[in-house]
């Protein structure tokens, strides 16, 4: 067996161990889950009152009557909408700041304690104030979807503008670079991971964002389902709805895993801030 042989052997063992072991942690997974919901099961009824935790029959008949009905997905379309509307705006908004502001490094240290000051008031305590500027419609949940994510992108993005050398800007203009081929050709692929890791993290927070609002004030969406359910005492109806949102959260994380797997060349950045809360 040569060479070439043995490196082929090598790499179907090493695909065959990687699919074994994925197939494992998926039915770890599973098994993680089956044993939660035996253990719910055990407990309502018997060490906690149905009312607190209601039971695994219960939530399972609220979401099977959800999902067969049109109504639901009615609320859930507009979660959706809200969300990924907010979250296009407050990333294109950040990274179209961050640029100049980047650029001119004693502007950004005049408006950075500004944006620090806003970053660090809690998108919740936000919500009460669009609700009432702009009512209980679409536009408030998708200005606090984009707050979630605005702040995270805009820092991140200035971040990795600011890592260009500035005598690699000086020595390409000076080679008659414009301002449009210095922002494509070298301050964008600089930025790139900072900002591709930003979105990574807030795509779920801009979910976040549209949920609170939902909750705050609204009469359509996801969150409006679930704190409808809670005033009316309806303990299956609250465990459907979160349970239902964790799992639109865990489809948009699977969603970006190839997002991550762009994310592999690149050199290891290290995320500024977080998701508003």
């Amino acid at each position: 067996m040569n060479a070439a042989d043995v490196l082929r052997t090598e790499r179907r063992r090493a695909v065959r161990h990687r699919r074994t072991r994925r197939v494992l942690v998926l039915l770890s997974r599973i098994g993680l889950v089956g044993l939660l919901i035996l253990a719910w099961d055990a407990a309502s009824g018997t060490l906690v009152r149905p009312f607190f935790v209601s039971t695994p029959e219960a939530v399972g008949r609220q979401l099977a009557l959800w999902l067969g009905s049109s109504d639901f997905w009615f609320h859930a379309h507009f979660t959706l909408t809200s969300a990924a509307l907010g979250f296009v705006a407050g990333a294109v908004v950040a990274i179209a700041l961050a640029w100049p502001l980047a650029l001119h490094r004693a502007a950004y240290r005049i408006i950075e304690p500004y944006f620090l000051m806003a970053y660090s008031v809690p998108a919740v305590a936000l919500g009460p104030v669009f609700i009432l500027w702009f009512g209980i419609g679409l536009l408030p949940k998708i200005l606090l979807a984009a707050y979630f994510v605005f702040f995270v992108v805009f820092i991140n993005a200035a971040e990795g503008i600011r890592q260009v050398p500035r005598g690699l800007l000086e020595v390409s203009k000076v080679m008659g670079a414009s301002n449009w081929q210095l922002l494509r050709l070298i301050m964008l692929p600089s930025a790139l991971p900072y900002i591709l890791a930003a979105l990574r993290v807030t795509l779920p927070a801009a979910m976040i964002g549209a949920v609170v609002g939902e909750f705050i004030a609204s009469n359509r969406g996801i969150g409006y389902l679930t704190r409808a359910a809670a005033g009316r005492y309806q303990t299956a109806g609250v465990i459907a709805g979160t349970i239902v949102l964790a799992a639109i959260v865990l489809l948009l994380s699977v969603a970006l895993r190839p997002l991550s797997r762009a994310l592999r060349w690149q050199p290891d950045v290290k995320l500024r801030g977080g998701a508003a809360t």
